[in-house]
This record gives C-alpha cells, structure tokens and sequence, in this order.
C-alpha cells in the first residue's frame, strides 16, 4: 500500500512538472552554454590578470608616485601599468556581458578601483570574481545541457528550478542585472 501511495505521488509530480516539450527552450539553453561558458572563462582569464597587473602598477606606483617622486615622474610608468590593468578587466568583463547577454549591475569595473586607488585596494575582489567567473563557467556547462533536456522533455517545475539556481549563482557571483535591481526598487 505505501509502494502504491508513493508511485502515485510520483506520478503526480511528474504529471504536474510536465507541461509539454518546449524544443524551442531547449535549443536557446543549448546554444547560450558555449557562449556563456566562453564569456565565464574569458572573465576568469581576464580578471586574474588585471588583479595582477594592477599589482604590478601598484608597486610601481610606491616608486614613481609617492610624495617625493610624484612631482617629478607623475606616476608615468604606474599610470601606464593601471591603465593596462583597467583594459583588461573592462574587455574581459565586456566579453562576459557580451557573450552571457546580460548587462550586470556593478560590471565592467570602475575606473577608479584602477587609476584612483590606493595601492592594493579592491584587487582582492577582482581575483575572487574572476574565480568566480571559473566557477560559473563549470556551472553553466553543467547546467546549460541539463536545462536543454528539461525543457525538451517538457518537465517545467524542474526546468524552472534549475533555471533559477543558475540565476541565483549567476547574482551570487557578479551581481544582479541592471533590470533586476531596478525590478526589486519598486
């Protein structure tokens, strides 16, 4: 008698959780885990070495822009390092937006945790969204796959809840999109 309660229970769920195959969902889910895997590794490469380029300009900075050097050098080399720093995490986080197709809240970094800062400030939390981003990446090749087959099996409830895994590790991550924070304002 438990067997029989249990299947049928089983047998519910799935019968409510199917709501019909969406190839259609499936194909987009498909096609974005390359491109969004792609976007994470990109981000991962480019924001470790942006943290450690910007370390370098750092360093160079306590040389060639202190209080007794600055009237004289200007920053010129650190100034030029911190510049290369900056390009990196904005192409590196323009390929993530880019390729994820999302416009994420706090990205591409600011120009001022590059040129403007003290030295060593805000490179921790560069390197920890880059490996982040190399988490994400596992993730979404992950669930990029498993998501296509829900929703070409048409099991919504499942679909829906991996879907919203990845979402909530996609903000755990980098943030929330423009319109999501602007969603939860209202």
């Amino acid at each position: 008698m438990r067997k029989l309660a249990l299947a049928a229970g089983v047998l519910g769920f799935a019968l409510q959780a199917h709501a019909g195959p969406d190839p259609g969902g499936a194909l987009r889910a498909l096609g974005a885990t390359p491109l969004r895997v792609g976007g994470d590794l990109i981000a991962a490469a480019g924001l470790v070495a942006a943290s450690s380029v910007g370390l370098v300009g750092d360093g160079l900075s306590l040389l060639d822009a202190n209080r007794i050097t600055r009237p004289v050098l200007s920053g010129f080399a650190s100034g030029i390092v911190r510049q290369a720093a900056l390009g990196l995490s904005q192409g590196a986080t323009g390929a993530l937006e880019g390729l994820r197709a999302e416009d994420i809240e706090r990205l591409p970094e600011p120009r001022e945790a590059y040129l403007d800062n003290a030295p060593g400030a805000g490179r921790l939390d560069t390197v920890l969204t880059g490996l982040g981003s190399l988490q994400l990446a596992l993730e979404d090749a992950l669930t990029g796959p498993a998501l296509a087959v829900l929703r070409a099996a048409g099991a919504k409830g499942p679909a829906s809840a991996v879907s919203g895994w990845s979402r909530d590790e996609r903000i755990r991550v980098l943030g929330p999109l423009v319109r999501e924070s602007s969603e939860e304002a209202e």
